[in-house]
């Protein structure tokens, strides 16, 4: 993720602020609100205390030093204003205490559940979006905004909630209690003070953004390598790659540099307005004192309410600088919640088709109807990469059920396209596809994939144990539904020879195992999946001849009765199946079975004499 989506750049921080916490609490439940609640209630009566506390103090001074305008001044009122002044203390830093004791536990679900958010929205979006970023940069975006979240919450909780009570409560006393000239110096500070802040607030925010975008970089470039350690380790490339991560590092360091020397410039700004208007309100206190205008108690509440006139504005502007940090790390968050989900994509119970047929019956938008000829229908389907010439232009074509079904052709001839198509991993820019006669932009993705068990040319496996592979489309499986399907893929035997069998963890990207047996496992997990439709590709091309040829029994056995594509580049392998199709520059240039292809000698029939005399020779 190179760079931050243009509408959440432009958004201004109240506005970045707002939709932070909008998705953070869309997560809350009633026990989150009420924590909240009750522990914002608490910044405040310990920000009113923390305001009023200089009053008990200036009573307590005058009563010591026996002021004359204290009417209700005697022997015991100093005890009693010392008591109250501790107390003010004491409840404003219990309640300071509790707040943490109190939020911790409703910001953990909160952030849980917002992982988990993250992680199943991450899973939903299209497989465009994932091939256009790099999957290191997507996973730093998670933590990054969690420690985004955790500053915003404790600045809002403890800089921002008290300060702005505080500052209320301090203007108000000072206000009552101190001379006009005392208020104007208060008022004055608070308005430079601000000023600093909204003039610094854009660049520390560019900085912070900056920080961001080379921090998701390094964890991207981290995690590549990790995943491609064995094709470093075959190239020799550890110095080269170690080089590339040096430079992403170095221009890391720089950008926090940057943005610390912005917090740097913002902090002095702040500390001179401070010792300026200390100053100012000292010498008009000490003027006010010497023309009786002000007691010495009175002198002393002005020259704290100065420092907690001060204290609040400083809590204000590194709350500030801190949010405008973390919102910097939360919006790549929020930029990838707003993709748009494929997931999106709903049926309505029973669709309509062109022809005005009802897809399925029962209210399944696509079970097998009877009257449709056609399990997989394609109308004029167009597809482009971005700016690229066509992947696939104008392609008809019809899929009966029941029936075997082989794609053929070079590479790059549009063979992958058309299986992603069908998959709904990409959406087509002109065309329309139609299963069972419904319309398939009409029928929701998730129900789509769940008639469809796809085996891939390159298996990738989790790093967890051989059965949880197998399980991954039909996770509620029996362990003997497991075995059945590991026997058809033959690789049963392979896995009871095992030390763990079934239990056996088969490390990172499956990668413990050779390539033929991950493509097992993917045959296994598709025979476990009982799909309407088998789609092969290449399904047996990383194995020997012997295997493979007893696998295409196996495969033969356990698709019969349901529709299979087969994606393949050596012709001996489909040369049985009841229609073959001949892609070529992205278009259908022939249809028909093996011997029909034979006899028209176009490509089909040069691409089987170019392998059979590379067979021979």
């Amino acid at each position: 993720m190179a760079t931050l989506d243009a509408d959440h750049a432009r958004m201004t921080p109240t506005t970045s602020l707002r939709r932070a916490l909008r998705i953070l609490w869309a997560g809350a439940n009633r026990a989150d609100v009420g924590r909240l609640a009750t522990a914002l209630l608490l910044v405040v009566m310990g920000a009113v205390l923390a305001g009023l506390a200089p009053v008990a103090l200036k009573a307590l001074i005058d009563a010591v030093t026996g002021n004359p305008r204290d009417a209700q001044a005697g022997p015991l009122a100093p005890v009693r204003w010392g008591a109250v002044y501790v107390l003010t203390l004491f409840a404003g830093r219990l309640l300071a205490d509790l707040r943490p004791a109190l939020t911790s536990n409703s910001e953990q679900g909160l952030y849980a559940r917002l992982r988990q958010r993250f992680f199943r929205h991450l899973l939903e979006l299209p497989l465009q979006f994932h091939l256009s970023r790099r999957s290191g940069d997507l996973a730093q975006c998670l933590p990054q905004a969690i420690s985004g979240y955790q500053l915003v919450h404790f600045h809002l909780m403890n800089g921002v909630a008290p300060a702005l009570v505080e500052l209320a409560t301090v203007t108000l006393v000072v206000a009552t209690l101190a001379p006009p000239a005392l208020s104007v110096t208060f008022m004055a500070s608070a308005l430079v003070h601000v000023a600093i802040m909204k003039r610094g607030r854009r660049a520390l925010s560019d900085a912070a953004s900056g920080t961001s975008i080379a921090s998701i970089a390094v964890q991207g470039q981290l995690t590549d390598a990790l995943l491609n350690v064995e094709a470093i380790k075959s190239f020799g490339a550890e110095s080269s790659v170690s080089d590339r991560y040096a430079r992403a590092t170095a221009h890391l360091a720089r950008c926090w540099l940057n943005l610390q020397r912005q917090r740097l410039r913002m902090g002095i700004a702040a500390a001179a307005v401070f010792a300026l208007a200390t100053s100012t309100s000292l010498a008009v206190a000490i003027h006010s004192v010497t023309r009786g205008a002000l007691t010495i108690g009175g002198f002393v509440l002005a020259t704290v309410y100065m420092l907690q006139i001060v204290r609040p504005l400083d809590m204000l502007g590194g709350a500030a600088r801190e949010i405008a940090q973390a919102l910097a790390f939360i919006r790549p968050l929020v930029a990838v919640l707003d993709e748009p989900s494929e997931m999106a994509r709903t049926a309505a119970p029973a669709v309509a088709s062109s022809s005005g047929q009802r897809a399925g019956a029962d209210g399944d938008p696509i079970a097998s109807d009877a009257r449709c000829t056609s399990i997989l229908s394609l109308r004029g389907l167009h597809l482009a990469y971005g700016s690229g010439p066509p992947a696939l232009c104008d392609v008809e074509l019809d899929i009966a059920p029941c029936t075997r079904v082989a794609l053929v052709g070079a590479s790059g001839s549009g063979k992958t396209s058309l299986i992603r198509l069908l998959l709904r991993l990409h959406e087509p820019q002109r065309g329309s596809m139609f299963f069972s006669g419904a319309p398939v932009d009409r029928i929701s993705v998730e129900e789509l994939r769940s008639r469809i068990a796809v085996v891939p040319q390159d298996t990738i496996l989790f790093n967890d144990t051989l059965s949880a592979n197998i399980r991954l489309g039909k996770p509620c499986a029996t362990q003997h539904q497991v075995e059945l399907a590991a026997r058809a893929a033959e690789i049963h035997d392979f896995i009871t020879a095992l030390p763990d069998g079934y239990d056996t963890v088969v490390g990172e990207r499956g990668l413990k195992l050779s390539g033929g047996e991950r493509q097992r496992v993917a045959i296994a997990r598709a025979v476990l999946k009982d799909p309407l439709i088998y789609v092969f590709d290449e399904a047996t091309s990383m194995l020997d001849s012997l295997t493979e040829a007893s696998i295409l029994r196996s495969l033969q056995a356990i698709s019969t009765g349901r529709t299979t594509i087969t994606v393949a580049h050596r012709l001996s392998s489909i040369r049985h199946a009841d229609q073959i199709v001949v892609l070529d520059g992205g278009r259908i240039v022939e249809q028909g079975t093996h011997t029909d292809l034979l006899r028209r000698r176009g490509h089909y029939a040069a691409m089987w004499r170019a392998q059979r005399q590379a067979r021979s020779s």
